[in-house]
């Protein structure tokens, strides 16, 4: 099994061992296996693999991708298990660059083979826990260290200030329990609820607070800092899906305000 991404700790240890313990189970298997030949594909599972099947890799290399994105690559004495989607249901892409020779056993029948006998199940179980360190390791390897945030929790009572109209804008609070009144210049001028984000305009802007947010009741945030949350949008553009959703709510909000305030008709947009 080879890592895309610069292995984590342990890796090889690890590879090493799955190899090994691999080669072990399928020298004491009585089952015999079905060759499939594989020529360079972009998609293993519509060029004859079956998502029912677990392969051993006698020759060549298959690699496994999601949403577009390589993860890692399965090499010569490595055991492929079957993903519990299925075929590409989720994104998960089996393929070739180059032929490759697989040996497929049907899954149920090699997990009951296995399991009929206790020396061959503690080494399978072992295999499945190796199996297991390593593709922690291989997701280790591919989360960016920059995209790691470190949120803190704030609680407020009824009454209290949860961002200050004025103040600079060192965090973006996301309302994770209850409702609060938003204010500007001290005038009520619409509502928060649970799962609305606060303050990112502020922090995306550069510009103070643009009003004070009070908790009407008792109220639980997630802080994240301005920097972190600049990385966290970077890395994971659905977010502004979901801020873009807030912002036009809140100003719809004040339109209506605004609207109530002047007794005219709600212009559109």
């Amino acid at each position: 099994m080879i890592s895309l991404a610069e292995p984590t700790t342990g890796f090889s240890g690890l590879v090493r061992q799955y190899k090994r313990l691999t080669s072990e189970i399928v020298d004491s298997l009585s089952l015999k296996g079905d060759v499939l030949q594989l020529a360079p594909t972009k998609n293993a599972f519509r060029s004859g693999m079956d998502p029912g099947r677990t392969y051993l890799v006698k020759g060549g290399m298959l690699g496994v991708s999601c949403q577009n994105r390589k993860l890692f690559t399965y090499d010569e004495g490595d055991l492929i298990l079957p993903d519990v989607a299925g075929d590409d249901v989720d994104g998960i892409i089996y393929f070739a660059d180059s032929p490759t020779l697989l040996v497929g056993y049907d899954t149920l029948e090699l997990a009951r083979t296995l399991l009929a006998d206790d020396g061959m199940a503690r080494q399978w179980t072992r295999l499945l826990m190796t199996l297991q360190g390593i593709m922690m390791r291989l997701l280790a390897s591919q989360v960016e260290e920059e995209t790691h945030t470190t949120p803190g929790f704030a609680y407020f009572q009824p009454g209290d200030v949860i961002i200050r109209q004025g103040d600079r804008a060192e965090y973006v609070f996301s309302l994770f329990e209850g409702t609060a009144d938003v204010l500007v210049d001290d005038v009520e001028v619409g509502q928060v609820s649970e799962g609305e984000v606060l303050g990112a305009l502020a922090v995306l802007t550069h510009a103070p607070r643009s009003a004070t947010v009070r908790a009407r009741e008792r109220c639980s945030v997630v802080k994240v800092p301005k920097d972190q949350f600049k990385t966290l949008i970077r890395s994971n553009p659905t977010m502004i899906h979901g801020l873009l959703k807030d912002m036009a709510r809140q100003i719809i909000n004040l339109n209506n305000q605004v609207v109530e305030l002047t007794g005219q008709e709600p212009s559109q947009v």
